[in-house]
């Protein structure tokens, strides 16, 4: 695929000439810049995300298995958003649940969930002495 017609010319920004061979540090640094810029919510699941991440990052994990299986991220996804739907409850008594919102918030927690495993997957991978 050529890249170069894929991306706009940016004069600042060398390395994004050379998308294909920029390294993936760098890579996952810029999806880092760009997750800081997340709309409020999205923020808010973000960081709920990352500390339910950090209690499954110990090594073994199935989040580093060549490939995750499917209906266990499923199985999490689902679990997460209980977890922030439970807290929302608290937070708002008397409100009721509506189903459509929970939808998409549930599609918006798979992302993130995936985003986030992809970049502990990458900065293990750099990191190891293997």
């Amino acid at each position: 695929m050529d890249y170069h017609r894929a991306f706009p010319y940016y004069p600042m920004y060398p390395e994004y000439r050379n998308w294909d061979q920029m390294s993936e540090n760098r890579i996952v640094e810029d999806l880092e810049y760009l997750q800081q810029m997340y709309p409020a919510y999205a923020k808010r699941y973000q960081v709920r995300v990352k500390e339910i991440l950090d209690k499954m990052d110990y090594d073994g994990s199935m989040i580093y298995d060549q490939y995750p299986d499917r209906w266990q991220l499923e199985r999490l996804v689902r679990s997460i958003v209980a977890i922030l739907k439970r807290e929302e409850m608290e937070a708002n008594p008397g409100q009721e649940a509506d189903d459509t919102k929970w939808a998409w918030i549930q599609e918006l927690v798979t992302l993130l969930l995936y985003y986030e495993i992809l970049k502990r997957r990458q900065k293990r991978k750099n990191n190891s002495y293997f």
